[in-house]
């Protein structure tokens, strides 16, 4: 099996704990000012290792400047504002709620656009997990379902997630010849050329107050989330795909459950168990289908 399988368990588990500090954080700091300071570390701690990579290839970031600049708005820099403008007013349960529509976007902005086939194995995964998500969510009470309201805030989260579909597709386009450390680099570095004029001259704007809170939540969201996640994310859609990565996205309340048990005390509940097997099978089903059409084009 390949790795790439295995890498994608990596990034729902560090966005599980981006959605956490992003609720916490935004509640008190500009969703704009931490976006931009999380990119703004992130390339800092990135300059030391790509310097040298990235003046070498140089002239293949000049000549795939437009695919590069579309795909650092869509990711570094709107995808996180949008969702952190979005924390602000909603819950953490309706973000992660709307967050898990990701692999649904996916398969339907493949087959509008690109005219992408869908497999019954495929959607019956889809489905599957999302159901483990909703389980883990609701605790196995439909009364939270029906106790769900919505507002400007998961106007915003929506946005975020069709974005990062959007995002999650176009890297089919992505330069073959940038190694992964210089795409990452080159986004990165783009995005944050976008987000300056976001961060000095949008009225409303302000700075974070920095303390303890602040260089910690900072520095994780610019290690983990953006920089390691981002890169199994890439790597992952590279092997696999959008929509077989998109479908990993539903691991996300299952690793923020399983954080939230190790960190904070919480105890493992049967519905924690049920949810985590569904969204399993529903991986499962989604590799599995894969798999089959791999093979069944390979022996065509």
């Amino acid at each position: 099996m390949h790795p790439a399988y295995f890498v994608l368990v990596l990034p729902p588990l560090f966005w599980a704990g981006n959605f956490v500090v992003g609720r916490d954080v935004v509640q008190q700091f500009d969703p704009i000012s931490f976006s931009f300071w999380r990119w703004q570390l992130a390339w800092l701690l990135m300059v030391p290792f790509v310097a040298g990579p990235v003046w070498k290839q140089r002239h293949l970031i000049f000549k795939h400047l437009p695919i590069l600049s579309l795909l650092a708005l869509t990711s570094v820099t709107a995808f996180n504002t949008l969702a952190y403008i979005g924390l602000q007013h909603t819950t953490a349960t309706n973000g992660t709620l709307l967050n898990s529509l990701i692999p649904i976007m996916i398969i339907i902005l493949l087959k509008l656009f690109w005219g992408a086939s869908i497999g019954v194995g495929q959607l019956i995964g889809v489905l599957l997990s999302f159901i483990g998500v909703l389980v883990i969510l609701t605790q196995l009470d439909i009364q939270v379902l029906l106790d769900l309201s919505f507002n400007q805030g998961d106007l915003w989260v929506l946005i975020a997630v069709i974005d990062w579909s959007f995002y999650s597709i176009f890297l089919r386009y992505r330069p073959s010849e940038l190694s992964a450390p210089v795409f990452l680099a080159s986004t990165v570095t783009l995005g944050m050329l976008f987000l300056w004029p976001l961060f000095l001259f949008l009225p409303g704007v302000e700075n974070i107050s920095w303390n303890s809170k602040a260089y910690w939540s900072v520095g994780y969201v610019a290690l983990f989330p953006s920089l390691l996640a981002y890169l199994g994310w890439n790597y992952g859609i590279k092997h696999l795909g959008a929509d077989v990565a998109g479908q990993y996205t539903h691991l996300m309340p299952f690793f923020g459950a399983a954080l939230a048990i190790l960190f904070l005390g919480e105890k493992l509940q049967a519905y924690h168990l049920l949810g985590g097997i569904l969204i399993g099978i529903g991986i499962w089903l989604t590799i599995a289908h894969k798999q089959f059409a791999s093979n069944s084009k390979a022996s065509t």
